[in-house]
């Protein structure tokens, strides 16, 4: 379905998005009723003052999972709903009529998940006819209403982002406490050794924070609770420790109570170990059907950006299944987290959507323009799908920077794209042993050929495809002691 879909949002944006309710229209009053039996008015809850942020997703929806998954507007809810503040009302609209009951639950064939266990709001289910009053073309579409019964289109934001347009725009107020967490220690053991978790605290309500108390689990083992008092007054803000701990997992923490009131606000963060790197190491990326879904970044110990692409910068047709490099020179004796992003959250697992080639993602630690170890192996083609896929390095050798390839400047495959078979020349300034080593896309060796001791100066080498699938392939050149890496495509 993912293609489909995929296909669908591409036209309702490029021509039929302003289909969509304008900013500033009136929003389409309702009532219905959620899963759980409770009814709701739409205008009710306008008319008492509330802001009503509207979710409208379905449950095979990628994009509307990997959100959700994401805990904005279920923070939202948590901060600013009835069991908080009481300013702000979120729901959920399961909009697509055809989906089941038990695909809510992550048990059916046409679902991402359990939506029930994940979301915190209320859900209501088919609901395509709002859906449909609220001129909707896509999944997810998510409104903010005032309590003027006016709309603005707030999309898949921030925190921030939903909170600047749930209360100012609005002329609503954020009354009693409202505690934002978010997450700044560790986010990886370097070399194995402990490592210390703290959360960032800001009050975004008017009434100070005298007190709170935090839950905190380890891999589903309960750490001592964390206690905090002080004077946290309106935009205030507190970093708080959260202990200092030797294994590496996934971390748990809950705010359950703020000035002596019961609170729901939760983080689940993944601490990672760290495997040693060299200090240069090779980022190779091979895109599947949906590059612009993929982006990567390298930070160090302290969360500042070393390298990377962000999520959209391999947009493009002429980016589907492309081989990406990218070099990158770390600090001795530091530590560094490597982060796939995948906007979808299926990784590169592409096969599973019909007959497109699965991507893959290597990080390797290189000895000048050799390969020496591996920090990071993922094959979209085992099945594994990923949102984020995380890994931690540290450099604890030092290494020769890659240098200029010369044999790569002199590598060409002519005619490419080709039919049946194709010219590969190169010129090497060594004599010595030298091979072509041809890769499909899923890593399989499908050509080799030893071309023994050549001489230096310019060889020829004919490539035969004719028994090969039509499709892209990876052409290896070893010569002169030096490798180049190469992309063809043969068509017949």
């Amino acid at each position: 379905m993912k293609h489909i879909y995929m296909l669908f949002i591409a036209l309702t944006l490029g021509l039929t998005a302003q289909s969509q309710l304008a900013d500033g229209s009136i929003a389409p009053d309702f009532t219905a009723t959620d899963i759980n039996g409770v009814e709701w008015n739409l205008y009710e809850l306008l008319d008492a003052g509330n802001t009503v942020i509207l979710d409208f997703y379905a449950t095979w929806c990628g994009p509307c999972w990997n959100y959700a998954q994401d805990g904005t507007l279920e923070d939202i809810y948590s901060t600013f709903g009835p069991d908080g503040t009481g300013d702000v009302y979120v729901f959920a609209l399961e909009s697509d009529d055809s989906t089941t009951a038990a695909d809510l639950d992550g048990t059916g064939g046409n679902t991402t998940g359990d939506w029930v266990s994940l979301l915190n709001m209320p859900i209501i289910d088919n609901a395509a006819s709002i859906f449909n009053s609220y001129a909707c073309t896509y999944y997810p579409t998510i409104y903010t209403v005032c309590p003027d019964y006016t709309l603005v289109e707030s999309g898949q934001a921030s925190f921030d982002g939903h909170m600047n347009a749930a209360f100012a725009p609005c002329g609503n107020t954020i009354s009693g406490a409202a505690p934002m967490l978010s997450y700044n220690g560790d986010s990886s053991s370097c070399g194995g050794g402990d490592w210390s978790a703290s959360t960032f605290v800001e009050n975004l309500g008017s009434e100070t924070i005298t007190a709170m108390t935090f839950e905190v689990s380890l891999n589903g083992a309960g750490q001592p609770d964390v206690m905090w008092t002080g004077a946290l007054s309106n935009v205030g803000s507190e970093t708080i420790d959260l202990g200092s701990y030797s294994t590496v997992g996934t971390l748990d923490y809950k705010l359950v109570s703020v000035n002596g009131d019961s609170w729901d606000a939760e983080d689940i963060v993944d601490i990672v170990g760290s495997d040693e790197t060299n200090t240069n190491i090779q980022v190779r990326i091979m895109l599947d059907n949906w590059p612009e879904e993929t982006g990567w970044e390298i930070t160090n110990s302290t969360g500042g950006f070393v390298a990377g692409e962000p999520i959209g910068a391999y947009t493009g047709a002429q980016n589907q299944n492309t081989y990406v490099t990218t070099d990158v020179s770390l600090d001795i004796n530091e530590c560094y987290v490597f982060t796939m992003f995948d906007l979808y959250g299926d990784g590169l697992y592409a096969s599973q959507w019909g007959n497109y080639v699965d991507g893959y993602a290597h990080v390797v630690s290189m000895e000048g323009t050799e390969a020496v170890d591996w920090v990071l192996a993922y094959s979209g083609a085992s099945g594994v799908e990923f949102a984020e896929l995380v890994v931690g390095m540290e450099a604890t050798t030092s290494s020769v920077g890659i240098s200029e390839n010369d044999l790569t400047s002199s590598v060409n495959v002519f005619p490419n794209p080709f039919s049946d078979n194709t010219s590969l020349t190169f010129t090497t300034v060594k004599a010595g042993n030298a091979s072509v080593v041809v890769y499909n896309l899923v890593g399989q060796k499908v050509i080799e050929i030893n071309l023994g001791n050549i001489t230096a100066g310019t060889q020829r080498v004919e490539l035969d495809f004719a028994s090969m699938e039509v499709g892209i392939y990876l052409v290896s050149l070893t010569a002169g002691g030096e490798t180049s890496t190469l992309r063809v495509t043969s068509t017949h």
